[in-house]
């Protein structure tokens, strides 16, 4: 069977309507649309960290005699020294300072140069002048806990650009939502999952409205204003993020994790074998497209 191709956007709310007619499970106190939106938002998790589908990348300057730059906080994924831009589907950048949705670098420049990856192990072993033997790059970068290294060691202030795979939003839906016409700023209980570049979509707010920052823990403020005055509104919250071709693949897992919930074994199967096979040949595709025809195990960096 081949990969299902989609070419119109779904959004989160035609996937779980989807999941609910195939399955047969229309009733919410079976199972809810949370749990459907959180198993749509979990095979697109898996999908886009197996498959390398979604990237980003960030800068930031060097420090004179400084080697290692954070990446990660201990207390928070905010690393205020980094820019970070999330590639998006229509081609354009959202930029942020968090690079919390980060798993693998695949490649760094130095100065506009492209740097080579090296173990930190390495360093150990190297030595003057010599040591550079075993390196074909001006630079070289390398992973040290929750630090990017670049080696020789940066005497002067130049750009650091980092280019990485990246992990999607997740998708939910809040029904707690304040909106006033006219006005950019949303409330709602609680801000924890909300992300700066998230897709927001709803009635009496723009199309496709973009998260332009959080305030505090119950308000952030969207790209445009709000067309009408609600209280308690429903917004949805993140969309499907990798290709249009491969949406229609999120929808099996989901299907398959509902139906466990049901004990129905012949379905179970079914759509536990269709999430495999179709997750497996997106991986085969992407993996192709890049040049790389040797299955890899996915890593993290961070």
């Amino acid at each position: 069977m081949s990969v299902i191709q989609n070419k119109r956007y779904m959004t989160l709310s035609e996937i779980t309507t989807e999941v609910r007619n195939i399955t047969g499970v229309s009733s919410t106190d079976v199972v809810s649309d949370a749990v459907i939106h959180d198993l749509v938002s979990e095979a697109q998790y898996q999908l886009c960290d197996e498959a390398n589908l979604l990237q980003g990348y960030a800068t930031r300057n060097s420090v004179a005699d400084t080697s290692e730059y954070p990446m990660k906080n201990s207390n928070s994924d905010e690393v205020t020294d980094w820019t970070a831009y999330q590639v998006n589907l229509s081609g354009g950048n959202t930029a942020s300072t968090s690079l919390e949705f980060m798993t693998r670098i695949f490649r760094v420049d130095y100065d506009g140069d492209m740097c080579q990856r090296i173990g930190i192990n390495e360093i150990s072993d190297i030595s003057g002048d010599a040591s550079l033997s075993n390196i074909t790059t001006s630079y070289a970068y390398y992973i040290h806990d929750d630090k990017l290294g670049i080696f020789p060691t940066p005497t002067e202030v130049k750009e650091i650009k980092v280019y990485y795979y990246r992990l999607p939003h997740k998708m939910f839906a809040d029904a707690t939502c304040d909106i006033s016409s006219g006005s950019a700023n949303v409330t709602m209980d609680l801000t924890t999952d909300v992300r700066e570049g998230m897709i927001v979509q709803g009635s009496n707010i723009p199309f496709d409205a973009q998260i332009s920052s959080i305030t505090n823990t119950t308000t952030f403020v969207l790209s445009g204003n709000a067309t009408s005055t609600a209280s308690n509104q429903t917004l949805t919250f993140g969309k499907p993020e990798i290709d249009e071709r491969y949406q229609r693949i999120l929808i099996y897992y989901p299907c398959w994790r509902v139906v466990e919930r049901l004990r129905d074994v012949n379905l179970i199967s079914y759509f536990k074998n269709e999430w495999l096979e179709q997750k497996q040949r997106v991986i085969l595709e992407r993996q192709s497209r890049d040049g790389n025809t040797v299955l890899t195990i996915p890593y993290n960096d961070f």
